[in-house]
């Protein structure tokens, strides 16, 4: 390969991982903003798997629209941050690992509750039509805590 197209290569990269940033701040956006939900859905391809343990394993965009349209049900509201970015790409497929921080008050069991919880986003994400979606989204939380309680070893917040 000449240096010309090495570059070429290193550069388009680069704007592929830009871009599947922004791909990211969308999803944290259009969680976070109730004008935006109903254009959450756009981000991901057809075939998508939306996993977030341990509550939700949706397969498909029909069934993703659908859990979608229930989300507001559950959260009242919410602040997602992704951080850290570790991006791989790979032509058109790429893959990617964030730190999660999400701040929300959610309805469990009849109350609304103040939480804090920790996790990690790993995704694929797959280039269609020329735009980067989300295929595969897995997020595993790391604790979860209301704002009441703080950090307890058990903040014995039953979410079952």
């Amino acid at each position: 390969m000449s240096n010309e197209a090495a570059r070429r290569d290193a550069l388009q990269r680069l704007v592929d991982i830009e871009a599947i940033k922004v791909l990211k701040a969308k999803y944290c956006w259009f969680c976070d903003d109730p004008e935006r939900y109903h254009s959450f859905p756009e981000l991901f391809t057809d075939d998508v798997i939306f996993i977030e343990e341990p509550f939700d394993h949706v397969a498909g965009k029909p069934a993703l629209i659908e859990w979608n349209e229930q989300y507001p049900e559950f959260c009242v509201w919410s602040r997602h941050y992704a951080t850290t970015p570790l991006i791989e790409v790979n032509g058109d497929s790429a893959t990617g690992r964030w730190q999660a921080l999400l701040l929300s008050e959610q309805h469990i069991n009849d109350e609304n509750l103040m939480l804090w919880a920790t996790g990690v986003y790993v995704e694929e994400y797959r280039r269609v039509d020329g735009e980067w979606l989300i295929a595969n989204l897995h997020a595993t939380g790391r604790w979860m805590t209301s704002f009441d309680d703080g950090f307890l070893e058990d903040p014995g917040i039953d979410l079952g």
